[in-house]
């Protein structure tokens, strides 16, 4: 194992209503880097997410976290060092935005100016802060899932201060976390990962829009044949024998100026 790494995946395997999604799979992940999960519908990304996140005791033996294998962590001890954004999180409460919010600091040991000031801090990057006062099932699907991205971020957050390597040791596991956004926000979304990143985050990302994450990410693992196809910088990952293998039909690799590699029909 390396010793930056901060999650370790040794020899996992991914089953669901008795059925294998992915054998032997192996990762190790290091601060800084924001990894894309790719892969046809049904291949395992979210179950994947699932078992590096300890949801699944079965498996943390084979995940290691800081060295430590994940079952070795009580719940509460991970959460202010790993947090999870689901594919279609939900509230089955009226609470406001800003209560949601407010959730995700409960593990934190913090006065409530300092509270308010993350809040705050993470609702301008996201671009939430006129939703705080609204009611969370009256906002649409995009916004909704703006906030709970909010929610994700200020899980892990240690303060309002992101300074460089301010993030180191913590990870994001997001599930889709643009599927609902217009153009824009997925913009202001993928830029403010990269930040995040840039100050030691460690963030590994479910996506459907390879287009969308090619530019941004640092590295691609890609899903399929219950195995992981390729797992390189998108430049490498990405290429027609693998998409093929993935998606099960022919795709077209284009270039632009600056090198990035997008796919179409």
């Amino acid at each position: 194992m390396s010793e930056n790494a901060l999650l370790h995946v040794n020899n996992l395997s991914v089953v669901k209503a008795d059925r294998t999604l992915l054998n032997n799979i192996r990762g190790t992940f290091a601060p800084g880097e924001f990894v894309a999960i790719i892969g046809e519908n049904g291949c395992g990304k979210s179950s994947l997410l699932s078992e590096l996140s300890g949801a699944d005791a079965n498996a943390s033996s084979k995940v290691h976290f800081h060295g430590r294998p994940l079952q070795h962590y009580r719940m509460s001890e991970l959460a202010n060092f790993r947090a999870v954004m689901q594919q279609t999180p939900t509230t089955p409460f009226g609470f406001l935005s800003a209560e949601v919010l407010e959730l995700a600091r409960n593990q934190i040991t913090e006065s409530p100016a300092q509270r308010q000031s993350c809040i705050e801090l993470v609702a301008k990057w996201f671009e939430i802060s006129h939703l705080l006062t609204r009611n969370i099932q009256s906002l649409s699907g995009g916004e909704c899932q703006r906030v709970f991205l909010a929610k994700t971020v200020l899980q892990i957050l240690p303060s309002a201060q992101i300074r460089q390597q301010e993030l180191n040791g913590r990870v994001l596991l997001l599930d889709e976390p643009t599927s609902a956004l217009d153009l824009r926000h997925q913009k202001i979304v993928m830029q403010t990962l990269v930040r995040l990143c840039q100050a030691g985050l460690c963030i590994l990302c479910v996506s459907h829009d390879i287009n969308l994450i090619t530019p941004y990410a640092s590295r691609m693992m890609i899903l399929g044949e219950k195995r992981c196809l390729a797992d390189a910088s998108p430049a490498e990952a990405l290429n027609q024998d693998v998409l093929r293998r993935c998606f099960h039909t022919q795709l077209q690799l284009l270039k632009n100026e600056h090198q990035t590699v997008f796919v179409t029909h």
